[in-house]
Formats: structure tokens, C-alpha cells, sequence
């Protein structure tokens, strides 16, 4: 599921229209070696934490039912989490990481 949400994130920054505007959007951790390799102005969108959200936790089983309403089974209780991202901006000055954070 987490590919699920990065691709939503993903195309949320494309629909803002920023790859229009020659901004590359990457899931990669900015660390001294990749920020040195930037030669264009660069979003990076780094998954840094997952917790599991244990105040929603359920315990026991849930029922699976058919289109008719019968049980035709029973399954786990789904677990909740958080997903915690960086969201940075790289380019030459400040000003345009400030205003490519903004849009």
C-alpha cells in the first residue's frame, strides 16, 4: 500500500504543474551525495517514518459477507498507519525553494 501512497503524492505534485515548469519530483532521502547531483531544481518527497496508528486497533475478527448478506467467512480487523514524509525543495536560492515549497 505504500507504493499506493506515493503514487498519489506523486501525481498530486504533477497535477500542481510543477514537471511543466522543469521540476523533478523524487522519493529518494536527500543526503550530501544526492544534493550534489542536483542539476535541476528537484522536489524530494522521502518517506522518513511509519507508525502503526494503535489507537485504532481492533482485536477479534471481522465477518466477510456474500452479495446476499451471509457470512462466508472472517478475516482480521485492517491495520491503520501513519506515513510520515520530508518534503523538501532543492534549487540554486533560497527564494525559488520557498516558492517551489509554496506551490
Amino acid at each position: 500500500m505504500i507504493h499506493e501512497v506515493d503514487e498519489g503524492l506523486r501525481l498530486l505534485l504533477v497535477e500542481s504543474g510543477l514537471r511543466e515548469n522543469g521540476v523533478e519530483i523524487v522519493f529518494d532521502a536527500p543526503t550530501r551525495d544526492w544534493s550534489a547531483r542536483r542539476n535541476a531544481p528537484t522536489i524530494s518527497v522521502f518517506l522518513y517514518d511509519i507508525r502503526e496508528d494503535v489507537t485504532r486497533r481492533r482485536s477479534g475478527t471481522a465477518e466477510v459477507h456474500d452479495g446476499e448478506g451471509a457470512v462466508v467467512g472472517r478475516r482480521t480487523p485492517p491495520r491503520w498507519f501513519d506515513l510520515t514524509y520530508l518534503v523538501t525543495a532543492w534549487t540554486n536560492r533560497p527564494q525559488d525553494e520557498h516558492r517551489l515549497l509554496s506551490e
